[in-house]
């Protein structure tokens, strides 16, 4: 077996634990990915892991496995297009592009393995991203108060999902993932979000903390809770979170934004 083969079949190996990390994210393909392509993959992965131990294996069985590992392929690459022409697909998409959150919120467990709809809680809190951008040798790693005010008052204008991968689902369904108290995200610096008075559908999924909600622009009131202590260490490296987190205070104060403290 030569190298450029046993790459190949590496590559084909690693496609298709992707594709097994994608079909179980669909309710409609999760049992069946679990029951049916996990142990075929699992197997396939042992038998190559084999041949390059001991390179036990002849020609004729190495050709089956890479005829199996296209079958596979090609079945799960169209099990998983499926789920794109699907109507519960193609109906949540249509919800999410005109924010019918009634619609997302029948839709979406549907549609997606272990999302779950939950009760809204008064408010939920979003990270403000402090790392400052293109910075130069020496620079300072966060963004300098009035910036960090700047960037929160921009959530006047809502606050819009960004895709987690490339993937059509995540392009197509982007999401927020927000926390329902300020202990659940690691960010001293947090936007405080009003939505008693919106019409949200908030999930919890199996494998995440945090809470998602699944919107094309989320607005709603919002103040400004800023953390004691920081979490990043980069902090005490850096400079004096005491002194930034008062400077923001003054710079969110006159933006006329409400600041929300533990004190």
């Amino acid at each position: 077996m030569s190298a450029e083969e046993i790459i190949a079949l590496e590559t084909a190996v690693r496609d298709l634990a992707r594709l097994y990390e994608s079909a179980v994210l669909f309710t409609a393909l999760q049992q069946r990915a679990e029951d049916e392509l996990f142990p075929r993959m699992s197997r396939l992965g042992a038998l190559l892991r084999q041949h390059l131990r001991d390179t036990r294996l002849g020609p004729g069985q190495i050709q089956a496995a890479a005829a199996e590992l296209h079958e596979l392929t090609d079945q799960w690459q169209a099990a998983l297009e499926s789920i794109r022409a699907d109507p519960t697909y193609t109906s949540a998409v249509s919800a999410f592009r005109s924010d019918d959150q009634d619609t997302l919120g029948r839709l979406l467990p549907r549609l997606f393995a272990g999302l779950t709809p939950t009760t809204p809680p008064a408010a939920l809190y979003y990270p403000v991203p402090l790392a400052a951008p293109r910075r130069r040798p020496g620079a300072p790693p966060f963004l300098t108060p009035e910036a960090a005010a700047e960037r929160a008052a921009g959530c006047r204008d809502g606050i819009e999902p960004i895709p987690v991968s490339d993937a059509w689902w995540d392009r197509e369904l982007p999401f927020l993932s927000l926390g329902d108290d300020p202990a659940s995200l690691d960010a001293p610096v947090l936007v405080a979000l009003d939505v008693r008075a919106l019409s949200l559908s908030v999930f919890t999924t199996d494998t995440e903390l945090t809470l998602r909600v699944y919107t094309p622009r989320l607005r709603a009131p919002f103040s400004v809770y800023l953390a004691n202590e920081p979490e990043d260490e980069w902090w005490e490296a850096m400079g004096s979170y005491a002194e930034f987190r008062k400077q923001l205070c003054v710079e969110l104060t006159a933006r006329a934004i409400a600041v929300l403290t533990d004190d």
